[in-house]
This record gives C-alpha cells, sequence and structure tokens, in this order.
C-alpha cells in the first residue's frame, strides 16, 4: 500500500509538473502581449503625428522665426512710416488716440522685432539675413496709400494685425513637432500673439468708434462688411474656427499671398475687396485716454 501511494505521488507530481510547463509555454506570449500594451500606449501617445488639419508647410524651427522676423519688420516698418505720417503727413488730422495707437503699437513691433532676433540667434540663425524693401509696397494692402487718411489707416492696419495674430497662430503646430529645439521660438511666438490679438483688437474698436464703422473688436461671422482676409474653414479640424467663438490661424502659403505684394517694391497695387469709403474726416472724436487702459 505505501509502495502504490508513492508511486501515486510521483505520477501525479509529473503530471502537475508537465501541466505547469504547458500553460507557461500557453500564457507567456499572452503575459508579453499584455506587457507591451502600455508601452505601445505611451508610444502611441508622445509619438509626432500630423493630425488631419496639418496647418501647411512644414517648417523648422529656424524657417518659423525667419518668417516670423519678416512679418514683425514689415509690421515695425509700417507703424514707423504711419508715425511719420502723423506728424506732418495724410495721418496729421487723426485723432490723437488714433496717433497714440500708432506710437504705442509701433513701440511694441519694434521690440517683437528685437526679441524674435535673439531668439533667432539663439538657435543659430542670422537676424541680420531677414529685410525687408526699402519702400515696401503698403497700397498693394487696399489699392490705395494707406496713409493718406485716418479711414484707410485703419482699415489697412486691421488687416495687417489680424494677419500677423493668425500667422503665429499658424506656426504652432510646426513648433510643437519640433520638441525641444522649437521651445524657445514657440515661447516667443506665445508671448507675441496675444499682443498681436491685443492690437487687433485696438484697430477694430477704433474704426468702431471713430469711425462708426460696422465692425466689432473680435473677427465676426456675421459682420456686412468682409473682414476675414484668410480662410477660416478647416476641413477635418474638430475646432469650427469659423464661429465667433473661436478664431482661425492662417498658414504660411495663405500669408504669403497676402504679403508678397507688399513685399514688390515696383507694380500695380492690388485691389483689395469691400474696402469702405476714404472719407478722410473722423467723427465722434474722444477725449484722449491712455492708450493701453482701453483694451
Amino acid at each position: 500500500m505505501t509502495s502504490y501511494l508513492a508511486t501515486f505521488k510521483i505520477s501525479y507530481k509529473a503530471i502537475f509538473n508537465s501541466f505547469i510547463n504547458i500553460a507557461r509555454r500557453v500564457l507567456l506570449p499572452i503575459k508579453l502581449s499584455l506587457a507591451f500594451i502600455p508601452l505601445l500606449s505611451l508610444m502611441l501617445f508622445f509619438s509626432v503625428t500630423t493630425p488631419v488639419y496639418a496647418q501647411g508647410t512644414v517648417l523648422s524651427p529656424r524657417e518659423v522665426a525667419e518668417y516670423a522676423l519678416t512679418l514683425e519688420k514689415l509690421e515695425a516698418d509700417f507703424y514707423r512710416r504711419a508715425g511719420n505720417a502723423a506728424q506732418n503727413g495724410g495721418l496729421a488730422s487723426a485723432p490723437q488716440i488714433a496717433k497714440d495707437v500708432i506710437a504705442s503699437y509701433g513701440e511694441d513691433e519694434a521690440q517683437h522685432v528685437t526679441d524674435i532676433s535673439a531668439a533667432l540667434s539663439s538657435i543659430g540663425g542670422n537676424p541680420d539675413a531677414i529685410t525687408i524693401p526699402s519702400s515696401p509696397n503698403y497700397s498693394a494692402i487696399l489699392g490705395r496709400d494707406p496713409f493718406a487718411n485716418p479711414t484707410d489707416f485703419l482699415l489697412a492696419g486691421q488687416y495687417v494685425e489680424d494677419l500677423g495674430a493668425a500667422a503665429y497662430k499658424g506656426q504652432v503646430q510646426n513648433l510643437l513637432a519640433a520638441g525641444d529645439a522649437g521651445k524657445p521660438i514657440l515661447a516667443a511666438a506665445l508671448a507675441i500673439h496675444s499682443v498681436e490679438a491685443r492690437h487687433a483688437a485696438g484697430i477694430r474698436a477704433l474704426r468702431q468708434s471713430l469711425l462708426g464703422a460696422d465692425v466689432r473688436p473680435w473677427i465676426s461671422t456675421d459682420a456686412s462688411s468682409k473682414e476675414v482676409i484668410y480662410n477660416e474653414n478647416r476641413l477635418g479640424s474638430p475646432i469650427p474656427f469659423n464661429l465667433d467663438a473661436f478664431d482661425g490661424y492662417a498658414t504660411k502659403d495663405e500669408v504669403l499671398a497676402l504679403v508678397n505684394p507688399i513685399l514688390l517694391t515696383t507694380g500695380e497695387p492690388v485691389e483689395v475687396p469691400t474696402s469702405p469709403s476714404t472719407n478722410t474726416t473722423p467723427t465722434n472724436t474722444p477725449t484722449p485716454a491712455p492708450v493701453r487702459g482701453l483694451w
């Protein structure tokens, strides 16, 4: 009886060990697969992908900085010329608050040039290589001289500032895709973007209060005049940029299509549709007030 029990224990142990070995061989791939799932999830989460609403041409951080610096130098020059016109030119009749805006925004744009230049230098670029024509064709904005009267200047300024804000937003994805290499330029772009948006709101507020223009201090889809100068209907985007609750972005190609005519020193002016009249006498001139306190 003892011998039989010993034999049974040995047989039972052998069968049990065989079962365990088989189970291990069967379950090992499953365990490995389960272990790989969190790793796969992390790889998918942190991988750089291009969503269906990609924001135009892929640019490196250096190319984004060079592109932004071109726009900033153009904006700074635009306000410098407006400042000259406010002293002894077509904008001399502008209300003091409009002249204050020209001076204040011009200082901001000049500082943007300095800061983007420093950011570009920090990643190996040469800001001095980024130039604009000595006499940009600003008449391309409206099809006439924007410094001839306050009405046209404010409309041109609205287009300039709207486009500046949208242009920075259009490069966020490129800078994010660049990882650490894009961080210096991304930080500068985000800091400047909100200021460009502030400028855009300020110009629009002046057009409304001084000129009675049918325009809100933000991009509006139901205004009577054509305000949005870039595409706000983005196919495949989860964000409905064509609603008042969201402001859209402009791709580099869209921006350059509007800016390249300005960068030409010669050529026929490009007419922009639905421009207001050239009435040179603003109405409802307010008491001068600190510019930055208004918006």
